[in-house]
């Protein structure tokens, strides 16, 4: 699966889902924190990173990352007319 978006696009008002698809393990965690492993940076696509991250149950690398929008930037402003 290849994403569009690289690790470095995810900033402030994300927040990402990971889950093993071995174990069925799920925890929750920042962009931020994904960017101080060293093996991480900021050009790596998503499917790059779960590659990379290995389960903290299980230690197998099968992770799957979803990308969870946890503050709204826009608000939708319109009127009946």
């Amino acid at each position: 699966m290849s994403y569009a978006l690289q690790l470095g696009d995810y900033t402030e008002g994300y927040r990402f889902r990971l889950q093993c698809k071995a174990c069925n393990y799920g925890w929750y965690t920042e962009p931020a924190d994904l960017l101080q492993h060293t093996d991480t940076h900021a050009r790596m696509y998503l499917d790059e990173t779960e590659h990379m991250l290995v389960c903290l149950a299980c230690k197998k690398h099968k992770v799957i990352i979803t990308p969870l929008i946890i503050k709204p930037k826009h608000h939708f402003v319109g009127g009946l007319g």
